[in-house]
């Protein structure tokens, strides 16, 4: 019996999936935030990957990021400035206490070497005066340690920086330093709903801030709110033009809220799958940038199945104005064969993102596969259980006002609706069905020449039509980060973000007890190392903890001067231990088997960054092959995304395209043996490939205007193949549905096109028009990665709208044969 039998199972059914929401809404607070770059790869056997798992094992060395405060001084380095220095650097050491600080006032000191002794003394001290400026920049010049990193070299900016632990929370850190720099408590409900940026209260209104760490932070919740903000409005405009179409306030309600609904349960099902330990891939999931392409993929699969669900109940409702409203809504039987081919072929193509090796596109493929499974299940239950407890169905408005405005906007909303598909059909008649598939095939052949051309370009030539690239930093313009990012990344500036490697020797066992800094010869080539990399590829500085050794040593002048015994590289690391005020930096400095060397970047985009580290390994192995150079951090994992997007994204599409073409000719060709009695019938492989022309043809204008508009190839773009199968498939395989079922039958080709499309097409137009709708907000987000998926999205639904309708309509006729009377009893 069905659930929706009697009112007291659809009450009790209601209330079910009530609670189930709310459980899932308690879930949402828990859900697990992953940063754009942290863990990024899902290949284990990436040298960047292998090498961050063997300093993993490095016993004693700290691997966790940095996050500087950025002070930018209008008039230099003056006492005032030194003042803030001071101020903030201890106001900071206690209130990030776990944190380990460097300042020009602590922690940086400068070393005199004379012939007996080494003596120390701070940069900074108390009660200096204008005549102690001039020695004091003399002495920072000398420090490559310093000068750069914690003060500009036109003095035009000092940097705080703090040495984070590993496991640290980038969302809890965002937080503290907003509350600190505001100078106020922030509720986590403001941080969600409205805060996409720290607004610095006046005495740190020259403090910005650099590093991955707060970036992801901030990156975390700017999407959250924008997500949140965005979405409510393209579904109120959806819903609003779900009321024009459908004619129901309630059934765009229904609509809509089936949606929410769906975005609470795949949100919530991050934190059930973490607290169960379920892991995907070998993995975790967690919430990402990229899960807005989930709630994509949520938007485009819900109103295509709500739309569809009530128009079958709206015809049957006109023919049957009497019947139950249970026996209308077993109209979803007959639909739900066509409900589960397009979602069961939308889900599979998600999950194939795995293939990329990438977790943040993994994650948008299994989760978004998983919501149109909800997305399935929330039409056939949700649905029809609210519209038959409150309601909803089409009807004449009552006052003058309404019916002279909101029924000329229905009337006119269904009239462009039905029109266009009839005008596609009436062009298409006018041509024998071989002549249609030869025009068909002209229009795909353009496109598809036109996208040969770009790629085609690119592949030949350096300067690239289509960037393979990721700008995460673009993601938060205006902001504090991309403050500090204007900062550190003008021309002899230090450099956004910095890039870690540990260097150790060659040879050395893993379980070796051997002291490698104690070597005078390994501390002599690590630092000749440096020196080489300062002085070529696009970095801005390489600095290590030599960088202090040499100016210990007699005559620091000669860079190539290093400790001349195993006793005096112990002596000289040991007193800098001594002299640190927290010696926990020493720590992410080096350790008894090597030296972390760190290479800033202006890491504006990951290409350069790429290219940058690739360098750094290729000098090491050309040139310093007694050297082990291992990258690690977060940031290493960043620059290889794109790489893999650039390397595995066409083998994906090529993938995806068969899988559609297997799973369509497999459901006709059940189709046909199934049909009891028929004249005629679709060809399944000849259907298929109609299937796939309308979504060939979008992939081939969305490299077009990704080319015209120079919209980068990123991991956020390179799911929006996922999202146009989505939709194409939605699409397509309903209209064809309609047209095997006219032939099926008996009616004549020409009589199937017009029943498909000419009277069914007009379903497909609102689709595509409800989805624009929804995700033309998107284009006047602050979010870069939402204006790139708003205008994907409306090119995507335009262009598969057309190729649904038009194309799709010029090969369908092409698709019917009429098997012999044999073959039918031999199926038979």
């Amino acid at each position: 019996m069905s659930l929706l039998a009697t009112t007291g199972r659809q009450r009790l059914l209601l209330a079910f999936l009530f609670l189930l929401t709310a459980f899932f809404a308690l879930l949402n607070l828990r859900v697990p935030a992953g940063g754009i770059v942290s863990d990024a790869l899902l290949d284990r056997q990436n040298p960047y990957v292998q090498a961050q798992q063997a300093v993993a094992k490095e016993v004693g060395l700290q691997t966790g990021d940095t996050l500087g405060f950025v002070l930018k001084f209008e008039h230099g380095l003056t006492l005032d400035a030194i003042d803030q220095i001071s101020r903030m650097t201890n106001e900071i050491e206690q209130r990030f206490p776990e944190a380990a600080v460097l300042s020009l006032s602590d922690n940086a000191l400068y070393y005199q070497s004379s012939a007996d002794e080494v003596l120390s003394e701070p940069y900074l001290r108390a009660g200096m005066g204008h005549a102690d400026l001039v020695e004091l920049k003399r002495r920072i010049v000398k420090n490559p340690l310093v000068y750069g990193p914690l003060i500009g070299r036109r003095f035009e900016y000092a940097q705080i920086m703090l040495f984070l632990p590993d496991d640290y929370s980038e969302q809890e850190l965002v937080q503290r330093v907003g509350e600190y720099l505001e100078k106020r408590e922030i509720s986590q409900l403001e941080w969600m709903l409205l805060k996409s940026d720290i607004s610095p209260a006046g005495e740190y209104a020259n403090v910005s801030l650099s590093g991955w760490s707060i970036a992801r932070g901030l990156m975390h919740y700017a999407l959250i709110s924008d997500v949140l903000f965005y979405s409510t409005i393209g579904l109120t405009l959806a819903t609003l033009a779900a009321f024009l179409a459908l004619g129901s306030w309630r059934q765009a309600l229904f609509s809509s809220l089936t949606i929410f609904v769906s975005f609470i349960w795949i949100r919530g099902s991050i934190a059930l799958f973490s607290a169960l330990g379920i892991e995907f891939y070998g993995v975790p999931l967690q919430e990402r940038v990229y899960f807005l392409l989930v709630l994509s993929s949520m938007i485009v699969a819900g109103i295509s199945l709500n739309v569809r669900a009530f128009e079958a109940f709206n015809d049957r409702w006109r023919n049957k104005p009497q019947a139950s409203g249970v026996s209308l809504w077993r109209v979803l039987d007959s639909l739900s064969p066509r409900f589960n081919l397009v979602i069961g072929i939308a889900a599979l193509n998600f999950a194939t993102l795995g293939q990329i090796g990438i977790r943040g596109i993994m994650e948008v493929g299994v989760l978004s596969a998983l919501g149109l499974l909800y997305q399935r299940l929330l039409v056939a239950t949700l649905l029809p259980a609210l519209q038959l407890q409150f309601g909803g169905t089409p009807r004449v408005m009552r006052t003058a006002v309404k019916k002279r405005l909101i029924e000329q906007a229905m009337a006119y909303v269904q009239s462009w609706l039905h029109l266009l598909p009839q005008k596609s059909v009436h062009f298409w008649l006018r041509y024998s069905s071989a002549q249609s598939s030869r025009l068909v095939l002209a229009i795909l052949g353009v496109a598809l020449a036109a996208a040969l051309l770009v790629v085609g370009h690119d592949l030949s030539s350096q300067e690239r039509l289509i960037e393979v690239k990721e700008r995460p930093i673009d993601y938060l313009p205006g902001t504090i980060i991309d403050r500090g990012r204007a900062v550190l990344n003008t021309p002899g500036a230090y450099g956004f973000a910095q890039l870690a490697f540990f260097v150790r020797p060659q040879t050395i066992a893993p379980d070796s007890e051997f002291d490698a800094v104690d070597e005078p010869d390994f501390l002599a080539r690590v630092y000749s190392f440096q020196q080489q990399l300062q002085n070529r590829g696009d970095g801005r500085a390489v600095i290590s903890i030599l960088d202090q050794v040499a100016q210990m040593q007699l005559n620091p002048r000669e860079q190539s001067i290093m400790p001349q015994s195993a006793r005096q590289a112990h002596d000289d690391l040991q007193l800098i231990r001594w002299d640190l005020s927290d010696d926990r930096l020493s720590d992410f400095w080096w350790t008894k088997r090597g030296v972390v060397l760190m290479a800033s970047h202006p890491a504006d985009d990951s290409a350069s960054l790429r290219r940058y580290a690739d360098d750094i390994r290729s000098l090491a192995a050309s040139e310093f092959p007694e050297l082990e150079v291992l990258p690690f951090g977060r940031l290493q994992s960043y620059h290889q995304a794109d790489l893999y997007i650039s390397e595995r994204k066409p083998v994906n599409m090529l993938m995806n395209l068969p899988l559609v073409m297997l799973c369509a000719s497999l459901w006709f060709l059940y189709c046909n043996r199934k049909m009891a009695t028929r004249n005629s019938r679709l060809s399944p492989i000849m259907t298929a490939m109609a299937v796939c022309t309308p979504f060939i043809f979008s992939y081939a204008l969305i490299i077009v205007a990704m080319a015209l508009f120079h919209i980068p190839l990123d991991q956020t773009t390179a799911c929006a193949t996922a999202l146009g199968i989505n939709a194409a498939i939605d699409f397509d395989l309903y209209l064809v549905e309609d047209y095997r079922f006219a032939i099926s039958e008996g009616k004549t080709p020409d009589q199937a096109l017009q029943y498909s499309i000419g009277e069914r097409g007009h379903l497909t137009l609102l689709d595509a028009m409800l989805n624009a709708i929804c995700f033309s907000p998107l284009l006047v987000s602050s979010f870069i990665p939402m204006q790139r998926l708003g205008s994907l999205m409306l090119v995507l639904l335009a262009a598969c709208a057309f190729g649904a309708l038009f194309l799709l309509s010029g090969l369908l006729r092409s698709c019917v044969y009429a098997p012999s009377l044999p073959s039918l009893q031999e199926e038979v």
